[in-house]
């Protein structure tokens, strides 16, 4: 969006025009047609980020926050080893594009209450795109050190959310304060004169939003590293990879991975990231059920995939379905309604932050 705006000297894309470069012309134009339908103050030739106004406008007036998260740098759907949005310097991430869009959002965010926060990236993972781009600790902290600053810098107001390596599991080195030369992580590429260099840490307080910062982790039943067959070991797993610095105690599960070193700093931690098909499997799924236990006892902030039934075009296919959205593909209503009542209503409810408007 922001990289079309710069090419377009300033001028935002309209509504009408960004539905058909998605949906080609005939759909693009059904599609705006139906939107405005439903929007009478939105017009054809409406710009998005005029829209995206309106929506935070509309929001807050209900009492709702918004936090603009970068997917991607192309869009489309994520994520993947292969999608070219994987890691710094792939096919279609752009790290001068990157900071550029972040500093935008920000300057946009100034003028909408409440935006409280943004995100750096999503799910951060190793590209099989491109050889030679250094996945490791060292090249996350440096890159997204940039992406923090260039944030602060726009709008000092905001918090700024954190993910981690691995599809957003693992903030490990960070949190518990190891050597980035020589910490861990599945896949990373080898730093080999490690060993003969300074050793390299990750200092919060050394940063001017050191009080802006929140730690975010997702996991996912289809981890690639991670054991999510047991309660005890994913706690251990999560504890480990960054809920540590919450300053929870350590779950029983580190009896067993003899890997959970306490944190160097206490730091707000959240859930931003995980989700089932919306069916009756999920009330007895071993991950849904720890994720659950997990927040309830330690009073941990959550987010679930996702809301939406249906997405305007996922992977080429227009109008897919998503079955794991709560709401059915219309979005008029939920999708597995004993799960709301029986399942997510109540762990809600449990949170005891939220109010119906």
């Amino acid at each position: 969006m922001i990289d079309q705006i710069y090419d377009r000297e300033g001028e935002d894309v309209p509504l009408e025009v960004a539905m058909i470069n998605a949906l080609g012309y005939v759909n693009g134009t059904k599609v705006t047609s139906a939107i405005v339908e439903k929007n009478p103050s939105f017009k054809s030739q409406t710009t998005r980020f005029e829209i995206l106004s309106h929506i935070s406008e509309v929001a807050a007036k209900k009492g709702i926050f918004i936090h603009p998260d970068v997917h991607t740098s192309k869009a489309q759907w994520c994520c993947s080893h292969t999608d070219g949005n994987a890691w710094f310097g792939d096919k279609y991430f752009d790290i001068d594009r990157w900071l550029r869009g972040l500093k935008y959002v920000a300057h946009w965010a100034e003028a909408h209450d409440n935006v409280v926060s943004m995100s750096l990236r999503n799910e951060l993972r190793e590209s099989w795109n491109v050889t030679g781009l250094y996945y490791n600790w060292e090249t996350f902290v440096g890159n997204m050190t940039r992406g923090a600053d260039a944030i602060h810098e726009a709008n000092p107001d905001l918090l700024i959310t954190w993910s981690g390596l691995q599809y957003d599991q693992d903030l490990s080195a960070l949190t518990s304060g190891k050597n980035l030369l020589t910490a861990p992580c599945y896949r990373c590429t080898a730093i080999r004169d490690a060993l003969r260099r300074k050793p390299q840490y990750f200092d919060l307080d050394a940063h001017p939003w050191k009080d802006k910062l929140v730690w975010e982790l997702h996991l996912y039943s289809g981890s690639e590293d991670i054991d999510t067959g047991t309660c005890e070991m994913i706690e251990a797993a999560l504890y480990r990879n960054g809920f540590n610095a919450l300053g929870i105690s350590q779950p029983s599960g580190c009896n067993i991975t003899n890997d959970c070193p306490p944190a160097l700093r206490e730091t707000p931690v959240i859930f931003s990231e995980f989700g089932h098909a919306q069916r009756p499997d999920m009330q007895d799924d071993v991950l849904q059920s720890c994720i659950k236990q997990f927040t309830q006892k330690h009073d941990i902030s959550w987010m679930v995939w996702s809301l939406a039934g249906s997405f305007r075009i996922r992977s080429g296919v227009q109008g897919m379905e998503d079955t794991w959205g709560l709401t059915t593909a219309d979005w008029s209503n939920w999708r597995f309604g004993e799960g709301i009542d029986r399942y997510w209503r109540p762990w809600v409810e449990y949170m005891n932050v939220t109010r119906r408007v």
